[in-house]
Protein backbone atom coordinates (compact mmCIF):
# COMPACT_ATOMS: atom_id res chain seq x y z
CA UNK A 1 0.00 0.00 0.00
CA UNK A 2 1.46 3.10 -1.08
CA UNK A 3 -1.25 5.61 -0.34
CA UNK A 4 -1.65 6.17 3.02
CA UNK A 5 -1.33 8.82 5.44
CA UNK A 6 -0.11 9.18 8.93
CA UNK A 7 -2.05 11.71 12.02
CA UNK A 8 -1.60 12.22 15.14
CA UNK A 9 -3.84 14.34 17.17
CA UNK A 10 -4.15 14.92 20.97
CA UNK A 11 -7.41 14.72 22.00
CA UNK A 12 -6.83 15.55 25.85
CA UNK A 13 -4.16 16.01 28.49
CA UNK A 14 -1.32 12.85 27.69
CA UNK A 15 -4.42 11.65 25.07
CA UNK A 16 -4.09 11.04 21.86
CA UNK A 17 -4.95 9.57 18.76
CA UNK A 18 -2.45 8.24 16.20
CA UNK A 19 -3.93 7.32 12.64
CA UNK A 20 -3.30 5.45 9.84
CA UNK A 21 -5.46 7.09 6.79
CA UNK A 22 -5.57 4.41 3.80
CA UNK A 23 -7.82 4.69 0.58
CA UNK A 24 -10.01 2.15 2.07
CA UNK A 25 -10.28 2.93 5.90
CA UNK A 26 -8.80 4.76 8.86
CA UNK A 27 -6.98 2.61 11.52
CA UNK A 28 -6.99 4.87 14.74
CA UNK A 29 -5.20 3.86 17.81
CA UNK A 30 -5.66 5.36 21.32
CA UNK A 31 -2.59 6.05 23.18
CA UNK A 32 -1.97 7.87 26.68
CA UNK A 33 1.09 9.50 28.16
CA UNK A 34 2.21 6.89 29.56
CA UNK A 35 4.96 6.33 27.12
CA UNK A 36 6.31 8.33 24.31
CA UNK A 37 4.10 6.83 21.06
CA UNK A 38 5.16 9.91 18.91
CA UNK A 39 8.93 9.19 19.58
CA UNK A 40 8.25 5.96 19.41
CA UNK A 41 7.26 5.75 15.42
CA UNK A 42 9.88 8.29 15.20
CA UNK A 43 12.06 5.96 16.06
CA UNK A 44 10.84 3.46 13.86
CA UNK A 45 10.97 5.26 10.57
CA UNK A 46 14.68 6.48 11.84
CA UNK A 47 15.27 2.12 12.47
CA UNK A 48 13.87 1.70 9.03
CA UNK A 49 14.95 4.81 7.15
CA UNK A 50 18.78 3.83 8.51
CA UNK A 51 18.52 0.34 6.53
CA UNK A 52 17.19 -1.92 9.55
CA UNK A 53 15.13 -4.64 8.16
CA UNK A 54 12.85 -4.72 11.02
CA UNK A 55 10.95 -2.26 13.78
CA UNK A 56 8.64 -2.16 16.64
CA UNK A 57 6.54 1.09 17.68
CA UNK A 58 4.85 1.89 20.81
CA UNK A 59 1.21 3.24 21.61
CA UNK A 60 0.57 2.44 25.01
CA UNK A 61 -2.88 3.42 26.96
CA UNK A 62 -3.27 1.98 30.50
CA UNK A 63 -2.88 -0.79 30.78
CA UNK A 64 -3.20 -2.11 27.53
CA UNK A 65 -1.92 -0.62 23.98
CA UNK A 66 -0.50 -1.17 20.26
CA UNK A 67 2.28 -2.08 18.69
CA UNK A 68 3.19 -1.43 14.73
CA UNK A 69 5.72 -4.15 13.71
CA UNK A 70 7.71 -3.68 10.91
CA UNK A 71 9.49 -6.91 9.34
CA UNK A 72 11.20 -7.55 6.50
CA UNK A 73 12.05 -4.13 4.94
CA UNK A 74 13.41 -3.33 1.85
CA UNK A 75 11.84 -0.57 -0.40
CA UNK A 76 8.45 -1.84 1.10
CA UNK A 77 7.90 -3.23 5.00
CA UNK A 78 5.38 -5.45 6.37
CA UNK A 79 3.13 -3.53 8.90
CA UNK A 80 0.80 -5.55 11.15
CA UNK A 81 -0.72 -3.57 13.75
CA UNK A 82 -1.27 -5.32 17.36
CA UNK A 83 -3.79 -4.12 19.93
CA UNK A 84 -3.26 -5.77 23.79
CA UNK A 85 -5.14 -5.83 26.27
CA UNK A 86 -2.27 -5.95 28.99
CA UNK A 87 1.08 -3.91 28.24
CA UNK A 88 2.41 -2.96 31.69
CA UNK A 89 1.80 -6.19 34.29
CA UNK A 90 4.51 -8.61 35.16
CA UNK A 91 2.31 -11.44 34.76
CA UNK A 92 0.11 -10.62 31.64
CA UNK A 93 1.95 -8.28 29.61
CA UNK A 94 1.67 -8.61 25.74
CA UNK A 95 -1.88 -11.00 26.68
CA UNK A 96 -4.73 -10.63 24.58
CA UNK A 97 -3.09 -9.60 20.98
CA UNK A 98 -5.28 -8.82 17.89
CA UNK A 99 -4.67 -8.00 14.31
CA UNK A 100 -6.14 -4.81 13.80
CA UNK A 101 -4.34 -4.15 10.07
CA UNK A 102 -1.68 -5.43 8.25
CA UNK A 103 -0.31 -5.07 4.78
CA UNK A 104 2.72 -4.08 2.81
CA UNK A 105 4.04 -0.72 2.87
CA UNK A 106 6.44 1.85 0.78
CA UNK A 107 9.57 2.59 3.62
CA UNK A 108 9.98 6.28 1.73
CA UNK A 109 6.26 6.88 2.05
CA UNK A 110 6.26 5.95 5.69
CA UNK A 111 9.73 7.87 6.49
CA UNK A 112 8.43 10.83 4.77
CA UNK A 113 4.83 10.45 6.78
CA UNK A 114 6.06 10.15 9.59
CA UNK A 115 8.22 13.34 9.25
CA UNK A 116 4.85 14.86 8.27
CA UNK A 117 3.01 13.73 11.03
CA UNK A 118 5.68 14.91 13.51
CA UNK A 119 6.04 18.70 11.48
CA UNK A 120 2.44 18.80 11.51
CA UNK A 121 2.17 18.50 15.45
CA UNK A 122 4.94 20.72 16.52
CA UNK A 123 3.16 23.38 14.10
CA UNK A 124 -0.25 22.90 16.07
CA UNK A 125 1.50 23.58 19.33
CA UNK A 126 3.95 25.96 17.64
CA UNK A 127 6.33 24.89 19.56
CA UNK A 128 8.07 22.00 21.74
CA UNK A 129 7.13 23.27 25.12
CA UNK A 130 3.93 23.95 24.30
CA UNK A 131 3.24 20.32 23.02
CA UNK A 132 4.84 19.33 26.47
CA UNK A 133 2.48 20.67 28.51
CA UNK A 134 -0.76 19.11 26.21
CA UNK A 135 1.13 15.71 26.45
CA UNK A 136 1.18 15.21 30.13
CA UNK A 137 4.78 16.37 31.00
CA UNK A 138 6.55 14.12 28.01
CA UNK A 139 9.06 16.33 25.85
CA UNK A 140 8.41 16.73 22.16
CA UNK A 141 10.70 14.42 20.03
CA UNK A 142 12.79 17.14 18.83
CA UNK A 143 16.30 15.07 18.20
CA UNK A 144 14.31 12.60 16.48
CA UNK A 145 12.22 14.75 13.97
CA UNK A 146 15.96 16.88 13.52
CA UNK A 147 18.09 13.35 12.63
CA UNK A 148 15.08 12.45 10.43
CA UNK A 149 15.19 15.80 8.79
CA UNK A 150 18.83 15.57 8.25
CA UNK A 151 18.69 11.88 6.87
CA UNK A 152 15.87 12.62 4.49
CA UNK A 153 17.75 15.78 3.48
CA UNK A 154 14.54 18.20 3.01
CA UNK A 155 15.39 20.90 5.12
CA UNK A 156 12.14 23.35 3.16
CA UNK A 157 9.69 21.03 5.47
CA UNK A 158 8.82 17.70 4.66
CA UNK A 159 5.17 18.11 2.86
Amino acid sequence: MDEFSLRWRITGSGSATFCLDLREETVEIHTTYVGDGLGSVLQAALDLQGGSSSAIAFLPAEPGGSCLFFGGASSRVYLQIVDFQDMSSEDGRWGGGRLRWNGHVSVDRFVRQAATMAEDVLAEYQDAASYRVAWGGIPFPVDNIRRLRDRIGDDRGLR
